[in-house]
């Protein structure tokens, strides 16, 4: 069986709602060609290397599906040309199939980068600590 993905653009002005409606339109259009999709994720905004369409900044949303009727996908691939939703994408045919991504809990990406640690980090912290201080005390008895 054949695999590909596909990264596309959409404006980065669209707010959620618009987001997922047009994910959802561009998931319709995949089944319409007897294709499966595997994975559908927003990358999250991103600056764009050169302004596309007046925006510098985009969108990306990334699918993975299992490829359906051949005719039908070039169809797909010409509607994503002229469909206003869509900025920019590719189609990338890939070797293997891709793995199933977990949705990104946005919490922990926030408290990631905040700094914040969870629990566990924080005992790991501790247990390095102690050791560090155990090594130094050793330092420390055979100087004197």
């Amino acid at each position: 069986m054949r695999y590909y993905e596909i990264l596309y653009i959409v404006n980065p002005n669209f707010e959620r709602k618009k987001l997922d409606e047009t994910m959802k339109e561009i998931d319709n259009r995949l089944t319409e060609t007897k294709s499966k999709i595997i994975n559908h994720i927003i990358w999250g905004k991103k600056k764009l290397a050169y302004p596309m369409q007046g925006h510098k900044y985009g969108t990306y949303i990334l699918v993975h599906y299992q490829g359906g009727n051949k005719d039908k996908l070039d169809e797909f691939d010409s509607w994503l040309k002229l469909s206003d939703l869509v900025i920019r994408h590719m189609i990338v045919r890939i070797e293997k199939e891709p793995d199933v991504l977990e949705k990104v809990d946005n919490e922990s990406s926030i408290e990631d980068k905040e700094g914040l640690k969870s629990d566990k980090d924080k005992s790991s912290d501790d247990v390095k600590d102690k050791i560090s201080k155990e090594k130094n005390d050793e330092e420390t008895e055979g100087v004197e």
